[in-house]
């Protein structure tokens, strides 16, 4: 991998402005939560860069199940056959080049949770419908040292809540930190199953701050309300990704 074209601190800034138009939200989420750290803007240049050679190519790269890293070449002047609507509605070239990267993944192989793939035949793209988990390993090459029920059968996180507390106390003293935190079956903001980034948390005034990145819409609520609504965290901590 090249480090003289790798992506700008700018464009890694750009993954906060970003809008979600697909069932990417955990992709997305995580990519700003990455954004958020020194390690994490630092892996960020590593998996995603331009092309030495090529100004209309974007690399991104991926570690397959047996832990390879594999380069995935994603054009940014032409429509990659099957992804036309992709091109159309996300304007972001680095989201939209993880996207493909990670879809083209999973054609080769059928890697997500099985639980995912269900509904992939009702979804435009093989990208959509991950969990957060499997695409920080994959992206980062670590799996997160963060997992909160991402994959438990619990409906929130009310009986986690010695567990969210800890990691709520740390948040408070380390604010270096890429987290996401997800809603199950309970419905917020009019959907289900949606992943949001974890940005803050103010133990003082008994509140964490989400961000939606469908609209990138911020939302500050209670403690109690969050355990109530969702169902898992997953991510990382500056210093999980040294």
């Amino acid at each position: 991998m090249s480090f003289k074209s790798s992506i700008t601190d700018k464009e890694i800034e750009s993954f906060s402005d970003a809008e979600q138009h697909f069932s990417d939200c955990y992709i997305m989420s995580t990519l700003e939560s990455l954004s958020h750290t020194e390690n994490g803007r630092k892996l960020l240049k590593k998996q995603v860069e331009h092309d030495d050679n090529n100004l209309n190519q974007i690399n991104c790269y991926l570690y397959s199940p047996s832990g390879n890293i594999e380069k995935y070449k994603i054009p940014t002047n032409t429509a990659v056959k099957g992804y036309e609507k992709l091109y159309e509605a996300q304007d972001n070239q680095l989201v939209r080049s993880v996207d493909i990267s990670v879809a083209e993944y999973e054609k080769r192989y059928k890697a997500k949770p099985w639980i995912c793939r269900i509904t992939d035949d009702f979804k435009t793209y093989p990208f959509e419908n991950g969990i957060p988990s499997h695409f920080m390993t994959i992206l980062t090459g670590k799996k997160p040292s963060v997992n909160i029920a991402e994959t438990d059968f619990n409906i929130d996180l009310r009986s986690r809540k010695d567990e969210v507390m800890q990691l709520f106390k740390r948040m408070q003293k380390d604010k270096n930190h890429s987290l996401v935190i997800g809603t199950g079956l309970k419905m917020l903001d009019g959907r289900t199953w949606h992943v949001y980034v974890l940005e803050d948390v103010d133990l003082d005034k008994n509140t964490i701050t989400v961000k939606n990145k469908r609209g990138n819409i911020t939302k500050t609520m209670n403690i109690d309300t969050a355990l109530n609504t969702f169902k898992f965290i997953v991510g990382y901590f500056n210093n999980d990704l040294a």
